[in-house]
């Protein structure tokens, strides 16, 4: 019986390949989100003020970190959850995969997030926003940035 219900436990770890999956589709969209992008940054590189291309190509920047996260939580969470990934071509493996554990994955989302708030909060103050609520993203950033110091001090130990 304890074999039994240990085989069906691991086994419902494959339940989890559709949220991956699920993740790895979600970068089609941010596909499309950064075409956007370029498509105006093209359109308009010719009239833009300098301010207006950072602000565009903050925002490509901003997109591309966040595939960037989807993609390494989904393989790596995938590796350490599921199964190895073993591929024929190990150049074709990213270093990193097989190495990063869970702490290290929530490492590297916190600081991800970190750099896609920096990213937001540059963006609010280019934009000329409000004094009030661009003390409030700060805030929030400094909190964000808090946390991630936290994360990473204890992942360590």
């Amino acid at each position: 019986m304890k074999n039994g219900l240990e085989r069906f436990l691991l086994a419902t770890r494959w339940t989890l390949l559709p949220l991956y999956l699920a993740l790895a589709v979600t970068v089609l969209a941010l596909y499309v989100m950064v075409g956007r992008e370029v498509l105006h940054l093209i359109a308009d590189i010719t009239t833009a003020k300098d301010t207006e291309v950072v602000l565009l190509v903050l925002s490509i920047l901003d997109l591309v970190l966040v595939a960037n996260l989807l993609v390494m939580v989904a393989l790596s969470s995938y590796e350490s959850s599921i199964s190895p990934i073993n591929i024929g071509n190990a150049d074709e493996k990213p270093d990193w995969l097989g190495k990063v554990d869970s702490n290290g994955i929530k490492a590297k989302v916190a600081l991800s997030i970190v750099m896609i708030s920096a990213i937001h909060l540059l963006r609010a103050y280019m934009n000329d926003t409000e004094i009030p609520q661009l003390l409030t993203m700060a805030a929030v950033h400094i909190v964000f940035v808090g946390s991630a110091l936290a994360l990473t001090r204890t992942a360590k130990h």
